[in-house]
């Protein structure tokens, strides 16, 4: 798992093999990706380029995003 206690958009953008671009509009758009939505950003309230995410909560998105990909 990561070392940090916490991940940044594009940190987060690559171990969810997205593009960075595509996080984001996914974030500002609807709060899904693939329609699952997307965990709940460590501070909502400041700029999508300062925001950060807690790696235990992107991992569990990664999961069910594989999962919904395969059709489980």
């Amino acid at each position: 798992m990561m070392r940090t206690s916490v991940m940044t958009l594009p940190e987060m953008a690559r171990y969810l093999g997205v593009p960075p671009a595509t996080l984001a509009r996914a974030i500002c758009n609807r709060g899904t990706l693939e329609k699952l939505p997307l965990p709940e950003a460590v501070d909502e309230d400041v700029p999508l380029s300062r925001r950060c995410w807690y790696p235990h909560d992107v991992s569990q998105f990664r999961h069910a995003l594989q999962r919904a990909r395969h059709g489980h």
